[in-house]
């Protein structure tokens, strides 16, 4: 569905993306990831076809992004970060609005709005002023205009942003569905918890580049086999101590403090070291646990915090 090959931007001297390559087929589910100014949504702009890249090639569909823009916008949708809208309109308006801009033939439009509110279960709610709405029914919203055109390609851009913890289930739970009717979903977002139930490809970014890529089955059995991760509990008085003493010996990678735990990780299968280590410094271990990589430890181990 989508094959990005050594795609390049740049504005002015910045370079917001480059040498990304990546390949994702029809049905999967993509999450990419990157610490503000990675380059994550000047990717997703050229997907969507709203920018060229300066080199390499976009392929969506078989088609060229360059050459074939007009006929790739019919089979994809793109969802932006920001909320617009023209001003004092219903739902139903605001949907019609969209349809027409994306155009559909009057006589189908109902109809396929009556279908996105299903999928979004805002139906019945067509006359409710757009400017009523709250946060979390906005980005409904912009979910069910995003579907409008029944696109073979959704792209995201932090569609959970500013949600509470129920919306953005909902929201998640929508995302799971549309990935279950055979939607290829390329997603932008920081809640890295939510893209693990959701995408079966991962994509992490920094500094403009691709520093980690492919299937979530792969990463973490990649992951794993290079990081062992060691989770300590330790008297409160020694947390510090137990930190420094980890981060001075060669065979440990990283060693932070999170809410009260000390987590090492190791390139050694065995970290029995570790323990040792503590001990023998006469610092109490009170509890420890071999944590299994998530997809916040691979982003945290794969990028420094670099922008570009």
């Amino acid at each position: 569905m989508i094959c990005i090959e050594d795609v390049w931007k740049a504005y002015d001297t910045l370079v917001a993306v480059r040498e990304v390559s990546l390949q994702l087929e029809q049905g999967r589910t993509l999450g990419l990831i990157g610490p503000n100014g990675a380059g994550k949504t000047t990717l997703l702009r050229m997907l969507a076809t709203l920018a060229k890249p300066d080199r390499g090639k976009i392929e969506i569909a078989g088609m060229d992004a360059r050459r074939h823009a007009r006929d790739i916008r019919r089979c994809i949708s793109f969802m932006p970060a920001e909320f617009g809208s023209p001003p004092d309109m219903t739902m139903r308006e605001y949907m019609r609005y969209f349809a027409s801009l994306s155009g559909i033939p009057k006589r189908e439009r109902d109809a396929g709005i009556d279908q996105a509110f299903a999928l979004t279960e805002l139906t019945g709610r067509d006359e409710v002023m757009v400017r009523s709405l709250s946060t979390g029914n906005r980005q409904r919203l912009l979910l069910a205009k995003t579907l409008i055109n029944d696109p073979h390609l959704l792209i995201l851009d932090e569609p959970s942003s500013g949600l509470d913890p129920r919306a953005r289930v909902e929201v998640r739970e929508i995302l799971q569905e549309l990935a279950g009717m055979g939607k290829t979903i390329v997603i932008s977002s920081h809640i890295l918890a939510d893209l693990e139930e959701i995408c079966s490809d991962i994509c992490i970014m920094e500094a403009g580049r691709m520093v980690l890529g492919g299937s979530i089955e792969e990463l973490h059995r990649n992951f794993t086999r290079a990081h062992k991760l060691v989770r300590l509990r330790v008297p409160a008085e020694d947390t510090a101590t137990a930190q420094a003493q980890l981060e001075a010996l060669g065979d440990v990678i990283t060693c932070e403090i999170e809410n009260g735990w000390v987590i090492a990780a190791s390139a050694l299968d065995n970290c029995n070291f570790i323990l040792r280590e503590l001990l023998d410094r006469d610092i109490q271990v009170l509890e420890l646990q071999e944590d299994k990589p998530d997809l916040e430890d691979m982003f945290i181990h794969s990028t420094a915090g670099e922008v570009t």
